[in-house]
């Protein structure tokens, strides 16, 4: 149980910066520093790059996240395991409430400067930016804990990371975020990640994840 609370602890700080980064940005407090990143970022766009990240925008949306999270679910099933299952399970279901009630609860509305993909909800947090954390990064996790080579899972696991990156910036690069909903986005991913972790690592059973 004491374990439990050293993941609740770190659940509250990394869910904690992700409202407080939310407050900045509602009270204006960060709109110089929102507006210099995102110009910046859409200055950098090259037309070579704008089919990746445009295929990120598009496949790395909530239906696809689910859809992925599916398929891992089954996989994991089939392998006659539980734990990583109910981690992922727990981690998108907070993950999508998180996101719907704190957009609600915020209503700030999306950069209009230059968007490459439509986008109409609200803008903190990122969607796509907690889901990259709360589903990939839940991902690269179960890969360092499998019992592949070491040199395959850290491998792997970079990869992933880098894919989870590249997600983030894809937000700011087809213009539909500012750079405090990725960076708030993506504490509140890490938060759905610890504990989710956290919750089925407190519950006994014959298997460790």
């Amino acid at each position: 149980m004491r374990k439990f609370w050293w993941y609740f602890s770190w659940f509250v700080i990394f869910l904690g910066i992700g409202i407080l980064l939310g407050l900045i940005e509602k009270f204006g407090f960060a709109n110089g520093l929102n507006i210099f990143v995102e110009k910046a970022v859409i200055g950098m766009r090259h037309h070579i790059l704008n089919p990746y990240f445009i295929a990120v925008a598009k496949y790395t949306d909530t239906i696809y996240d689910i859809v992925i999270g599916l398929i891992v679910v089954v996989i994991l099933s089939l392998l006659k395991k539980w734990r990583e299952p109910l981690m992922l399970f727990i981690s998108l279901t907070l993950a999508g409430i998180l996101i719907e009630g704190l957009k609600y609860i915020y209503a700030i509305p999306r950069p209009n400067l230059s968007q490459l993909v439509p986008e109409t909800s609200y803008s903190f947090p990122s969607g796509h930016s907690v889901g990259a954390f709360a589903l990939y990064g839940m991902i690269a996790y179960f890969v360092l804990k499998s019992k592949l080579p070491k040199a395959l899972s850290w491998t792997i696991s970079i990869v992933i990371s880098l894919f989870i990156l590249s997600i983030l910036y894809d937000r700011l690069y087809v213009g539909v975020h500012w750079l405090l909903d990725v960076i708030g986005g993506a504490s509140i991913g890490i938060a759905c990640m610890i504990i989710a972790i956290g919750i089925v690592k407190s519950i006994k059973g014959p298997k460790k994840a």
